[in-house]
């Protein structure tokens, strides 16, 4: 991926419109650019998404006129696409506040109402590793984690989604998610003395789920990111302002969090193992570790409590 520049000097009749603050060109792995009916499906929701005041990179048509075109790289076949750029820093850049954590809930509100009208034949069939329906999966990759109490704590998380959640997985309404709003996808800009959420990008791990699973894998990163669990009764609060859940939802909320909070810890040490020499995945797990025993081992039968009388506490202050 590759962040390229506009010159205004440059003149390409095959370009009408310029996005002054230039593209994004992506380059898809060679497994990625085998799904070229999702790579479509993608396409299309972005170009969707921008009509629906929601900024995000929109693709730009090729010399052809297509969204993509697959190029031959080193002997494979590679999907090429072109983006714009969105400009501001990414969430994970800047301090985190509760004002912030409350905005990201919004947005994604936001986000997700745009999506409910969005529909692509490509996603009745995509299925990833990293959908909360593929958690059960995780058995395979448990040797990974060298902790045995570990391994039994996420052994325990995946019996307990498969029995509460996905047990009632078709009773759920589905529409298409994001699938991955954390916060080195949300996008910030600083408005006068604070920050501002004012974009998202990534939109590899869109998926067709039930709403509940997009926000337990949003909030999972938003505790990630704040250090505490009570965070997520603020980001819950500027979500559930704009989008409401069901109390039968809200029922599956902490097993849809803990169950993301596994599935990133287990696949962060599946990857470590081939990859060895990269302790730097180690090292960002550790605050989830914290997070997910804290949740499990403490807090399981209070945390909907706990998100409760934060978001009241948040709401309720004079200066937010």
């Amino acid at each position: 991926m590759a962040h390229l520049l506009f010159d205004g000097n440059v003149k390409n009749p095959l370009i009408v419109s310029h996005c002054p603050l230039g593209y994004v060109l992506k380059i898809l792995n060679a497994l990625d650019s085998k799904k070229e009916d999702f790579v479509e499906a993608q396409n299309q929701l972005l170009l969707f998404l921008s009509k629906q005041q929601v900024q995000c990179p929109r693709p730009i048509p090729n010399a052809r006129g297509k969204y993509y075109s697959v190029e031959q790289l080193n002997g494979n076949a590679h999907v090429v696409r072109l983006l714009e750029f969105i400009p501001g820093k990414m969430f994970h850049e800047v301090e985190v506040t509760k004002n912030l954590l409350y905005q990201c809930g919004e947005y994604l509100a936001k986000l997700d109402r745009a999506l409910k009208n969005f529909t692509h034949t490509a996603y009745d069939t995509h299925k990833t590793l990293w959908m909360l329906q593929s958690v059960p999966q995780l058995r395979d990759f448990l040797y990974a984690l060298q902790d045995h109490q570990r391994k039994a704590l996420c052994e325990e998380i995946i019996e307990a989604f498969e029995s509460k959640v996905l047990s009632v997985l078709p009773t759920l309404e589905l529409q298409i998610i994001h699938g991955d709003y954390n916060e080195q996808n949300i996008v910030v800009q600083k408005q006068n003395d604070s920050y501002r959420v004012t974009g998202v990008i990534d939109f590899g791990d869109t998926n067709r789920s039930p709403l509940i699973f997009e926000l337990g894998i949003a909030m999972s990163y938003m505790m990630m990111q704040a250090k505490e669990l009570a965070s997520g009764g603020i980001f819950l609060a500027g979500y559930t302002s704009i989008q409401s859940i069901s109390p039968k939802e809200r029922g599956y909320l902490k097993y849809c969090v803990a169950a993301r909070l596994a599935q990133s810890l287990v696949m962060g040490a599946y990857t470590h193992t081939l990859h060895p020499g990269n302790d730097y995945v180690l090292f960002t797990q550790a605050q989830g570790w914290v997070l997910l025993e804290q949740l499990w081992r403490d807090s399981l039968e209070t945390i909907d409590e706990l998100w409760e009388t934060t978001a009241h506490q948040y709401l309720t202050q004079s200066n937010k």
